[in-house]
C-alpha cells in the first residue's frame, strides 16, 4: 500500500512537472520564433527574497535556506491594445538566485521608468518578454518529470 501512495504522491508530482516543462518548452520556442521587437517601460523592479524554514527541533538547529529572484513589470501597448507582462525570458519558470547581488544583475538595465526593449509574439500579445534568449528551465522540469515517477516506484517498495 505504501508504495501507491509513494508513487501516487511523487508520481503525480513528477507528471505536473513533467506537464507544465512541455507546455512551456513549446511556448518558448513558439514566442521566440514570432518575436517582434517593441518598447515597454519599466513599472516594477526588484529582488523577491525567498526564505525557507527548515528547523530540526531535536538540534535545536535552523537550517533555513534564502533564495533571491528578479521581480519586474512592463506595460507596453500592442495592436492598440495596453498589455502588462512580467516576463524576463518567454516562459513563467523563472530563475532563482543565491544571493541578491547575482539576481540585481539580471534587473542591472531594467530599472523603474526605464524604456526597454522587449519582444512580443502578435499570436500572444499578452506574454511579451525581455530577453530574447531560451532559459533552460522547461528542460529542467521535463528531466525532473520524467525521472521522478519511477523513482517514486522504486523507493515506494522499500518503504
Amino acid at each position: 500500500m505504501a508504495q501507491w501512495i509513494t508513487f501516487v504522491i511523487f508520481g503525480g508530482g513528477g507528471l505536473a512537472l513533467l506537464y507544465v516543462g512541455v507546455t512551456q518548452y513549446f511556448l518558448q520556442r513558439r514566442l521566440m520564433a514570432n518575436a517582434i521587437a517593441i518598447e515597454v517601460e519599466i513599472i516594477k523592479s526588484e529582488i523577491f527574497k525567498s526564505v525557507s524554514a527548515d528547523t530540526d527541533q531535536r538540534l535545536n538547529r535552523n537550517n533555513s535556506t534564502t533564495s533571491f529572484r528578479p521581480d519586474i513589470r512592463f506595460r507596453y501597448t500592442f495592436a492598440e491594445r495596453e498589455y502588462e507582462s512580467d516576463l524576463l525570458r518567454p516562459t513563467i519558470i523563472v530563475q532563482g538566485y543565491a544571493s541578491a547581488e547575482n539576481a540585481a544583475k539580471e534587473l542591472a538595465p531594467f530599472h523603474v521608468g526605464a524604456k526597454a526593449l522587449a519582444y512580443v509574439d502578435p499570436q500572444h500579445p499578452d506574454k511579451a518578454f525581455l530577453k530574447k534568449e531560451a532559459f533552460v528551465g522547461p528542460a529542467v522540469f521535463i528531466i525532473i518529470g520524467l525521472i521522478l515517477p519511477p523513482l517514486a516506484w522504486i523507493v515506494g517498495k522499500y518503504i
